[in-house]
């Protein structure tokens, strides 16, 4: 007998062990999907903020657009500057003045007694004897004519006595 209820104590033990985790299986199944269900709530809300911020940039955005749109009018209504026909009366003349001035800096350039036919070797043949009769020129006086000082006959630096005078260019009074 004895055995007996040591063996129903063991299928009761054994039965009682097995429902627990069941238990404990069931509990966490059900706290998952609560956790799921959160997840998703949470989701939802955060989207609907989301939406929300959109649509109040958006209302920004256009209110913006308007008060811009606004604005342009009455500056292309109440400002000169922005009217097509005065820029492109403005345009023609700008370029009829650069026409004028193209012509003007024409006439100024036209070379007088310059035949129109020089040869380009003959110039630079004339400006290498130039060269070389400078060249010439410095070897001989210690540098060119134009940088040599001139001779003349120019008085004496004034002296310490002579410096002495007063402001009015009379000379001093010796104490």
């Amino acid at each position: 007998m004895r055995l007996r209820s040591i063996a129903c104590a063991k299928c009761t033990f054994q039965q009682g062990s097995l429902f627990i985790p069941r238990q404990v299986l069931k509990q966490k199944r059900l706290y998952e999907g609560q956790r799921e269900q959160l997840y998703q709530q949470q989701f939802n809300v955060e989207q609907t903020k989301f939406t929300v911020d959109n649509i109040k940039d958006t209302v920004g955005t256009v209110q913006a657009m308007k008060g811009a749109a606004k604005e342009m009018k009455g500056q292309f209504k109440s400002q000169k500057e922005l009217d097509i026909s005065y820029i492109e009366k403005l345009q023609d003349d700008m370029f009829d003045m650069m026409d004028i001035a193209t012509e003007i800096n024409d006439a100024m350039g036209r070379s007088y007694n310059v035949p129109e036919d020089v040869d380009e070797s003959d110039l630079m043949a004339e400006l290498d004897a130039l060269e070389d009769d400078l060249g010439a020129e410095e070897l001989a006086d210690g540098g060119p004519s134009y940088l040599q000082e001139p001779e003349s006959n120019l008085p004496e630096a004034p002296t310490e006595e002579a410096r002495a005078e007063s402001e009015l260019g009379l000379p001093a009074i010796k104490s």
